[in-house]
């Protein structure tokens, strides 16, 4: 009986893709239904205002929006890039350049970043 009610909470609580359809500090999203406000989770550090059309997954039983979709294209293997929406990019690439609007500034010699 509590296994049964444990699993039907999982399968409540699944994940499901959505659109942001108002975008900025205080989102709205759409999965099956429109989700008003909800917490959105970043790592520690960052901080994002979330544009209309963005692709996002949500918790809808919580309300939590756990982030956007992953947009990976283009990235080796532990590369990073930081994207805004006018167009602004910060690449770390796997050799360790750094690649800032295009401008690539290569790793230092001695690796510690003097």
């Amino acid at each position: 009986m509590w296994l049964s009610k444990r699993e039907n909470a999982a399968v409540r609580e699944a994940a499901k893709d959505g659109v942001v359809t108002t975008g900025g500090t205080t989102i709205s999203v759409l999965t099956d239904t429109e989700h008003r406000a909800p917490a959105v989770t970043v790592p520690y550090g960052y901080a994002c205002a979330a544009p209309q059309g963005e692709k996002v997954v949500m918790l809808p039983e919580s309300g939590v929006c756990l982030g956007s979709v992953n947009r990976a294209e283009g990235l080796l293997p532990g590369e990073v890039r930081l994207f805004s929406a006018g167009g602004a990019e910060i690449l770390l690439r796997a050799d360790g350049a750094v690649v800032i609007n295009g401008q690539v500034f290569e790793r230092a010699a001695n690796g510690n970043g003097d």
